[in-house]
């Protein structure tokens, strides 16, 4: 199995995804994006829920970085906020670009749109997110509770404040959003005190 043509699919699959969104990739429109038959894609994603979790992994693993996570000599909680930060906007008038995100999550929930690419993404955000608490958790600066249930605050919390930018009915700036995120991880998930 050759990385190349692996790689080949999986940047033919991130086109047709930035043109149309994760639910415009299956097996036909990747193979023929790629120059291959679908045989040949089936050969390296035998389904298309593979090819999904492949492509959904590849995008969030582009957008997100882990930042100075690992630098043990910087604040924990502002080092977790700021890698959760890439969740959010850059800017106010970026807000609109959560649009998709929540016209995915309203696709899905109608039966209008495939869940398959919704779920990757989501797992993949999660898998980072609790790679960011792990390497936190090694230092032993999170506060006593499972790693899940930090996991499962963040990813809440996040999921919240875009919601809010979205409506503007709670917040109105993604620095109103930022502050609520690093609040939460100062006062539910990174124990004080124990900070370099």
């Amino acid at each position: 199995m050759s990385t190349e043509r692996r790689a080949e699919i999986l940047r033919a699959a991130r086109e047709i995804a930035m043109r149309g969104g994760l639910a415009a990739i299956s097996v036909r429109s990747v193979a023929a994006e790629a120059g291959i038959g679908a045989s040949t894609l089936r050969h390296y994603f035998p389904t298309q829920r593979e090819l999904h979790d492949a492509v959904a992994a590849a995008l969030m693993d582009e957008q997100l970085d882990d930042l100075r996570i690992a630098d043990a000599g910087l604040d924990p909680a502002a080092r977790l906020t700021e890698c959760l930060a890439q969740f959010l906007p850059q800017s106010d008038e970026r807000i609109h670009d959560l649009d998709r995100w929540l016209a995915l999550h309203h696709a899905v929930r109608k039966g209008e749109a495939d869940p398959a690419p919704l779920a990757a993404m989501s797992a993949r955000a999660a898998e980072r997110i609790d790679a960011w608490l792990e390497t936190l958790a090694e230092e032993g600066v999170l506060r006593d509770a499972p790693r899940q249930r930090h996991l499962a605050t963040v990813l809440a919390v996040v999921d919240g404040v875009c919601l809010g930018l979205l409506t503007g009915t709670s917040l109105a700036t993604v620095a109103d959003a930022l502050e609520v995120v690093d609040a939460t991880v100062r006062h539910t998930v990174v124990a004080s005190g124990r900070a370099p």
